[in-house]
């Protein structure tokens, strides 16, 4: 037997495998949601649900792969998907991925064949595994992105409410209630946090922490510095506000004067590719020796090497820090 045509059946099978034991946990919880719901409305206990019961293989088998994947991965992965306000559990996610990478390299290899197929095959494979990892990082800098913009206007009614007398953490309740996700949760849970015996500091170095962004940052040290060495903390975080807005409105500015350049960059970066399609469509004699003959693998390769050296160039002139 081809030992492809085996890595590709192998590669169906564990995506099949992986979603559908993704659906059966998945549906196994409702159920035992739903069943436990039934039971408190009739009165009954949550041992006197027999529909729980058929459940524990699908939860053992979730567990064996938490078990799998447990420790430092599996913590990571869980704040990646709380950062990105997901709902998906580590395992889940792992379960995801692999079958996105399994059936990325089944649906080209059998399709196409060959090694253009095997090429495209692991590419798809590569593709798969790393897109919903790709789809929560860009959750994640949404969420986070949006944090910061409900940052000055927090800061703001944090110090309207300290001059009208209240105290610290009444302040903060009153503009949890006003406030929108995601700022409002992660203050719900700093107020929480001091409900059930932490202290103020290290409630709010938590806060740092699970957020990790640097605005948030500078808030949080402003702060702590107040608390330790006095001052009037209203008017720190109006100042601490005045300076956010302004860092926002020079980034802003920094955006538009160099949206040109980032352009005129795509343009200059897409540019050989697309004049190779356009000799390609023309005059495909004229261009296939760039990877037929030696010499002109050599300098497709470099080619390819400069084009990408000069896009991380174009990047990093462009990436100015505020």
């Amino acid at each position: 037997m081809d030992p492809l045509a085996l890595g590709a059946a192998l590669s169906t099978a564990a995506a099949v495998f992986a979603i559908g034991l993704a659906v059966a946990v998945g549906s196994g919880s409702s159920v035992q949601i739903r069943a436990r719901l039934e039971g408190a409305l009739s009165g009954q206990g949550p041992a006197e649900v027999s529909e729980v019961d058929p459940l524990r293989k699908l939860h053992l088998t979730a567990g064996m792969l938490e078990f799998i994947v447990s420790g430092k991965w599996l913590i990571r992965i869980s704040e990646s998907l709380r950062k990105a306000d997901s709902q998906l559990k580590p395992v889940d996610f792992l379960t995801l991925r692999v079958a996105l990478a399994g059936l990325g390299f089944a649906i080209p290899y059998l399709f196409a064949g060959g090694i253009m197929g095997v090429l495209v095959a692991i590419a798809a494979a590569i593709a798969g595994y790393q897109a919903p990892q790709i789809w929560i990082n860009r959750r994640a800098e949404a969420r986070s992105k949006k944090l910061e913009e409900q940052l000055p206007d927090t800061l703001t009614m944090l110090a309207n409410s300290l001059k009208a007398g209240f105290g610290l953490l009444q302040s903060l309740s009153l503009a949890i209630e006003q406030l929108e996700h995601p700022i409002s949760t992660e203050l719900a849970q700093t107020v929480h946090e001091t409900n059930i015996g932490s202290s103020i500091d290290k409630a709010f170095l938590d806060l740092s922490e699970r957020c990790e962004s640097y605005d948030l940052d500078l808030v949080v040290t402003a702060i702590l510095v107040q608390r330790a060495s006095g001052g009037n903390l209203a008017e720190i975080l109006a100042t601490v506000a005045e300076t956010m807005r302004e860092r926002v409105r020079i980034r802003n500015e920094i955006v538009t004067l160099t949206a040109q350049q980032k352009m005129t960059g795509i343009v200059i970066g897409l540019m050989p590719v697309g004049v190779a399609g356009l000799f390609l469509l023309v005059s495909p004699d004229y261009i296939t020796p760039l990877w037929t003959e030696p010499v002109g693998k050599m300098a497709l390769g470099a080619a390819v090497i400069l084009e990408s050296v000069g896009i991380m160039v174009i990047q990093r002139i462009l990436d100015i820090d505020i």
